[in-house]
């Protein structure tokens, strides 16, 4: 279950490019993070992640396999700027599939798929 705002999904459940706003009203609610790219997407498990923030809160971000267990932790690999944050991730030689990348800040939560050949 869950709204679409703009091109933005707002749900309980792991979607790619969704948005987690528990306890909250979406519709209210302004976003910190945008632009967030990672690229090479597909890749051989290398890739960088960028996105702005211009929010406050401390930021975690964790790498997750298709069954949802915890590939990697890549919190401490991201580096903040003024309105920006950064990250070179390396899965070390993660098998083939489908994998998201979630990143919580608040009570805000953002996925992105990424898919290693």
């Amino acid at each position: 279950m869950g709204i679409l705002l703009g091109s933005i999904f707002v749900s309980s459940h792991l979607f790619s490019h969704s948005y987690l706003l528990p306890d909250e009203d979406p519709a209210g609610v302004e976003l910190s993070i945008s632009e967030v790219k990672v690229f090479p997407n597909p890749s051989d498990g290398r890739f960088q992640l960028t996105f702005v923030f211009t929010g406050q809160e401390k930021i975690n971000a964790k790498v997750f396999d298709i069954t949802g267990k915890q590939i990697k932790d890549i919190s401490e690999d991201l580096v903040k700027s003024e309105s920006s944050v950064t990250a070179s991730i390396d899965l070390e030689s993660p098998g083939s599939g489908i994998y998201f990348i979630r990143i919580e800040w608040g009570k805000s939560l953002l996925t992105k798929k990424i898919i290693v050949r």
